[in-house]
């Protein structure tokens, strides 16, 4: 059975339909019998309609409506509306029978290339959409769509210089600032670099990024990762401490990295400076339980639950109590450690599960830091999630 909302619809076809029997009936050159078959279709369409069968109802009224300048846009709406209802290979067909007409308007062929641009998108024929959208992003009135459309169309195929090219020119069709979106993508090119030992290019795709958007926190945190690879390790420190300058909510992403460069150059003193640094700005549990580590190195178990039970007298913490726990678990009795362990069981099947980052735009969960959200599909907007369960 259809939805309401679906016949609700098909409401301005029926009335198109309607508008075109009466036209047509009124012109004394049109025989009698078509006329007949006009308002026959017409009123068989309506039936269908009452009665909740939208696929006769469609298939009626597309006999009422030939295809001239004044129908154009019914026939677009149709195929619209094939395509919402997953219907690609109707809406497909409609459009490209729009296009294949001598007597369109330059603009309404524009409108019907845009449209069967995104019926092929729907069907996952990307070289299709691409080629159509390419022709529509040359110029005219629907180039700022078709070169979206392109950036989409570039992200899916993860070709990152034609994605670069084509925000570029959207930037300069719609004048707004797309240097954020463009930094990820020479990031993009950048963790490609790297994955192919090719570190000087790696470094010079991340200078590329951070001049395209100096607030780049990804590019950072990247040329921190290539310069470790190659033992650059005070470099990379100063590249990892740039994030907070950059956006801090991202520095939790850095101690671990900052900790081993400090490791490797055997400066101590300065990582528990850095890291207490962190505590007093902040207040984040990252940094804490890194310091926490360090107590449990220095001085044993119970220093390191000194400091934590202290730690968390000042702010609650469902990491900080689980750390907690396991400690307390290492050093207890079998009697006392029976009762430790459930709550070290429930504090860890409370973490298990648990997002530690969440999209701003469109609040999609994910234990992972993903750059373009998975969900909206909008680049930066993943942030660790702060609060009991998080920072």
């Amino acid at each position: 059975m259809a939805s309401f909302d679906f016949l609700w619809l098909l409401l301005p076809l029926a009335a198109a339909s309607g508008w075109l029997v009466g036209r047509y009936g009124k012109r004394r050159r049109q025989s009698a019998a078509a006329a007949d078959d006009l308002r026959s279709n017409y009123f068989k369409g309506i039936n269908y309609l009452l009665n909740e069968q939208p696929d006769k109802a469609i298939e009626a009224f597309i006999k009422v409506l030939e295809v001239d300048s004044e129908t154009v846009e019914t026939h677009l709406a149709l195929g619209n509306l094939y395509r919402r209802r997953g219907e690609v290979d109707r809406a497909i067909r409609i459009h490209q029978n729009l296009i294949a007409r001598p007597n369109l308007e330059s603009e309404q062929r524009s409108e019907a290339l845009l449209e069967l641009g995104h019926d092929y998108l729907s069907a996952g024929l990307l070289d299709r959409a691409e080629n159509l959208l390419q022709e529509l992003a040359d110029g005219g009135d629907y180039r700022v769509q078709a070169l979206r459309q392109l950036i989409d169309i570039y992200e899916q195929e993860k070709d990152w210089n034609r994605a670069i090219a084509s925000a570029h020119l959207l930037e300069k069709a719609t004048g707004n600032h797309l240097g954020p979106v463009i930094a990820h993508y020479q990031c993009e090119l950048a963790e490609r670099f790297r994955e192919s030992n090719e570190v000087e290019s790696a470094l010079e795709m991340i200078n590329e990024a951070l001049a395209t958007h100096d607030r780049c926190v990804r590019a950072s945190i990247l040329e921190g990762d290539v310069l470790t690879d190659i033992n650059e390790y005070e470099r990379a420190i100063r590249a990892y401490q740039r994030v907070e300058e950059q956006d801090a909510d991202y520095v939790p992403e850095t101690i671990e990295r900052i900790q081993y460069c400090f490791r490797a150059l055997d400066r101590p003193r300065e990582m528990d400076e850095y890291l207490n640094g962190l505590m007093e700005r902040y207040g984040w549990i990252t940094p804490m339980l890194a310091l926490a580590d360090l107590k449990h190195d220095r001085h044993g178990i119970q220093g390191a639950i000194e400091f934590i039970s202290d730690q968390l007298r000042r702010r609650t913490s469902v990491r900080g109590l689980d750390r907690l726990l396991e400690l307390e678990l290492e050093q207890s009795d079998a009697e006392n450690g029976a009762h430790v362990s459930i709550l070290k069981d429930l504090t860890g099947e409370l973490l298990s599960d648990r997002p530690i980052y969440k999209c701003l735009h469109c609040g999609f969960p994910a234990r992972l830091l993903h750059w373009q959200c998975p969900s909206c599909k909008h680049w930066n907007t993943m942030k660790p999630i702060q609060g009991v369960e998080g920072e």
